[in-house]
């Protein structure tokens, strides 16, 4: 039996009288993948199992409401719902898998989304107390009665009941981030002058209620955790000190663990934390919650890493560690970091794209870096071995070329790759020297180290043409040439000092120089930080009224706060005119010129696609597919699916 690398996340746990095989957990969330009945489908029944067959010690669920006819859960996001015996039958298929895997499986249960859901045309939103909802303060959430208050109670104590006789093991309570039942803990907006409300006893005793009626209807048979936001994250609402009495009052109710993160939709950058905030974000919180309670605590938050979550561990800041996003990149991560594997997990690059931006957008779930989640059941998703193995020649590295080239070369076929650079990548390299980009320097290092250990014959330093396209015999051609980075016509943007995001890659930087950054996309948003960072003086330039459009919502959020604790010049609405010796000369919204002194000056104008190839290479072969860059720049999650998919094809 070959040694554990990280024993500490790899070693037995337990919560109540429930063992788990290890320190890993896998977080909640939604993905939208449930039946049309709001139920467990069969596709999100596979997703989970993957999951706990990926090695994961606890699956929790995505949040169950548990009724809908007092709190009105906003539909686009077709939440599962344990409000009835008809929900058990899926349930229980969702237990026995993730059991069958040696996983402990655990259900999730929420009350609602209170203020924080979309007001619907006939429904009108509920809270602890009347005010404004969260997405229109021009709607009215109407107090909750009493008697609906009971209501919520008995529905979450008897959807325990069903969870209980569906197989589950654990089940969590949804009490963070400002939804409903963190609603009535929080004074801002719980203005009750009942039991319900005033002292934060009064707050927390629908939490108590809770765990009292699931105890009374299941005794200590299911072991009962609760979410918990120990910091709201914004001034005026809760603090550190008050979420850990929070933690110890829950701890008192009989709960028999905490599940800890931090903020709510005020401070939304928190509620899905960007790179930009760092690894393991929030675990200064769960260690200070560990010192004040006695039973395990679990902790959330940018674990991409192994080692960091180890570390966590063995330094006492968490009893388990949960990942969501990291699992939708790659769910035999527990596997393969047991095993020692690490560099063969493909880290998920936070970017919040197709996870968080997709539910969002009514849409269900996948990831950026991994075009089969979510789709576990579709044969589309299921790579085989081809019948006739062909001969395939990828025209560029970056990442649509890399993963056809991998999906293609997995399936049989005899892959010849041409990258004209030194290295592959393509523009991703642009992207990975900043210490925020971590998370995007080790998606790199992943598919440079896939293709290396792959059957690919791989050609450096070798430009494409016709004719070195006609050596390799090709049966099938694929364009992934990408795209070539634009310089704006300005006058005296031939300067020496001139030079885009690729060229101040390779350029020494002091610390001292002042830096023109022209264009405040996310490439210039994220090069401007990244040059303050090092000391220099930053001005950032952009003509139009915002900054950093081009980029996630929430991670758009975490950008703008980073710029913002940064001595960083931001100059929206102004147009560059020219270089006149060591000035840039703009003109601003009031039409009047500015002179903005200069040792640098960095271009990040967005891209052209290149298709100085695609026309003779079609008129040359029979079987051409052009994708990535090259059709129309995108990010990363685009090109790896449409590599992805063309390798299928081919």
């Amino acid at each position: 039996m070959p040694s554990i690398k990280f024993p500490h996340l790899f070693s037995e746990g337990q919560i109540g009288k429930v063992k788990i095989r290890n320190r890993t957990v896998m977080s909640p969330m939604g993905t939208g993948h449930s039946g049309s009945d709001n139920n467990f489908s069969p596709e999100l029944i596979e997703f989970y199992a993957r999951r706990a067959k990926g090695g994961i010690g606890m699956i929790i669920t995505e949040g169950n409401v548990v009724q809908t006819d007092i709190d009105p859960f906003p539909v686009k996001f077709r939440a599962t719902r344990l409000d009835g015996p008809d929900k058990i039958v899926k349930l229980a298929d969702l237990a026995d898998m993730v059991r069958y895997y040696d996983g402990v499986p655990c259900a999730q249960l929420s009350i609602g989304m209170g203020r924080q859901a979309d007001a619907p045309a006939l429904r009108q939103p509920v809270a602890p107390s009347p005010c404004a909802a969260q997405g229109d303060p021009s709607v009215m959430c109407r107090e909750l009665t009493v008697a609906e208050i009971k209501k919520l109670v008995d529905n979450t104590a008897r959807a325990a009941e069903y969870a209980l006789t569906a197989g589950i093991q654990v089940v969590e309570i949804h009490g963070h981030t400002g939804y409903l039942l963190d609603q009535f803990m929080s004074p801002d907006i719980n203005k009750r002058t009942d039991e319900y409300g005033g002292s934060l006893e009064g707050r927390l005793r629908l939490a108590k209620e809770i765990r009292e009626a699931i105890y009374k209807r299941v005794g200590q048979a299911l072991p009962v955790t609760f979410r918990v936001t120990v910091d709201h994250k914004v001034e005026g609402f809760r603090t550190l000190s008050e979420g850990l009495e929070i933690c110890k009052m829950l701890e008192a109710f009989g709960y028999d663990g905490l599940h800890v993160d931090a903020g709510r939709y005020e401070a939304a950058k928190w509620l899905f934390p960007s790179a930009y905030l760092g690894m393991g974000c929030i675990s200064d919180l769960s260690r200070a919650v560990k010192q004040q309670v006695k039973i395990p605590v679990i902790n959330v938050g940018n674990y991409t890493r192994p080692e960091v979550a180890e570390q966590a561990i063995a330094n006492g800041r968490a009893d388990f560690i949960a990942m969501g996003r990291t699992l939708l990149a790659d769910p035999e991560w527990a596997n393969k970091a047991r095993m020692g594997q690490d560099a063969e997990i493909r880290p998920c690059i936070i970017c919040n794209e197709m996870c968080v931006g997709r539910l969002f957008a009514g849409k269900s779930i996948t990831c950026s870096v991994n075009p089969e989640c979510g789709r576990e059941t579709m044969r589309e998703f299921n790579l085989s071995k081809v019948d006739r193995p062909r001969r395939v020649t990828i025209v560029g590295g970056g990442p649509a070329g890399m993963k056809t080239a991998l999906v293609a070369s997995k399936r049989g076929h005899q892959v010849t790759l041409l990258e004209k650079n030194a290295q592959l990548g393509g523009q991703v390299n642009l992207g990975d020297a900043e210490p925020f980009k971590f998370a995007i320097r080790d998606f790199n290092n992943y598919m440079k180290n896939q293709m290396d250990n792959s059957s690919v014959d791989i050609q450096l330093n070798t430009p494409a043409d016709i004719e070195a396209l006609k050596r390799t015999s090709p049966d099938v051609v694929v364009v992934a040439t990408g795209a070539n980075v634009f310089i704006p016509p300005i006058k005296g943007f031939d300067d020496q000092r001139v030079m885009t995001v690729e060229g101040l890659g390779r350029h020494p930087i002091s610390g001292t120089e002042n830096v023109i950054v022209v264009g405040a996309g996310l490439v210039g948003s994220e090069a401007a930080l990244g040059l303050s960072l090092k000391g220099c003086q930053v001005t950032l330039i952009e003509m139009m009224a915002n900054i950093a459009n081009d980029l996630q919502y929430h991670n758009r959020l975490a950008l703008l706060d980073e710029i913002s604790k940064r001595d960083l010049t931001v100059l929206t609405k102004t147009k560059c005119k020219e270089i006149s010796g060591d000035y840039l000369i703009c003109t601003g919204e009031d039409d009047q010129d500015i002179r903005i002194p200069f040792d640098l000056v960095i271009t990040a104008t967005g891209t052209r696609p290149n298709t100085e190839l695609t026309a003779q290479i079609n008129e040359n072969f029979p079987e051409v597919y052009v994708i990535g860059d090259c059709v129309r720049p995108g990010k990363i999650g685009e090109a790896i699916h449409k590599g992805y998919i063309t390798g299928t094809r081919i």
